[in-house]
């Protein structure tokens, strides 16, 4: 009989009620940035596809377009890191420890511990270096696009940055929190 796969860390986090509305205030906050990412990505979607169209039928293209989407596509990637993290829907190669789990589950889980911490710490240096870029372009009123034609303001998008840094960095220390339970060989509350 075959044995069934292996659930990863985060199972224990996220329990039967994976992406339940009123799960948690912080899981709220994750899911509501994870929609905001959505939508700027459906918006990000519309304007390319208007920009095309415009190129194509009308030959002329929608000003700002190509700005926009340079800016988003950063942004989108920072407002949904930290519900991809909580949900354990991001890319991991972790084919050798969890097979080290198997054997020594504790050993595993201090291991994660350690992989969440790094995370944090790397998401804390984001926050870090960007906050002051945020601030200069929120003061100096930075733009991207040509003036008089479209201008985009920038610091939005990266308040979205520090914003979502911010709570993937929340999200890491959790995670690792619960795993540093677990590698004291208790469950996770």
């Amino acid at each position: 009989m075959e044995k069934p796969p292996q659930a990863s860390p985060l199972a224990d986090q996220r329990g039967a009620s994976k992406g339940a509305p009123g799960s948690s205030p912080f899981g709220n906050l994750t899911g509501i940035l994870n929609v905001i990412g959505t939508l700027l990505i459906l918006i990000m979607a519309v304007a390319v596809n208007a920009d095309v169209l415009g190129r194509n039928l009308l030959l002329r293209p929608l000003p700002g377009v190509l700005e926009f989407v340079g800016l988003s596509i950063v942004a989108i990637v920072f407002l949904q890191m930290a519900n991809t993290l909580r949900e354990d829907r991001h890319v991991a190669n972790d084919v050798l420890i969890r097979a080290l789990e198997a054997v020594q589950p504790r050993l595993a889980a201090a291991l994660y511990a350690g992989f969440y911490i790094i995370g944090a710490a790397l998401m804390a240096l984001i926050v870090w270096f960007v906050w002051p870029i945020l601030l200069d372009n929120y003061t100096g009123a930075f733009y991207r696009g040509t003036q008089g034609v479209v201008e985009i303001r920038v610091w939005p998008f990266m308040a979205a940055v520090v914003l979502g840094a911010a709570v993937t960095a929340v999200q890491y220390l959790a995670l690792a929190w619960q795993a540093f339970v677990r590698a004291a060989g208790r469950t996770p509350e």
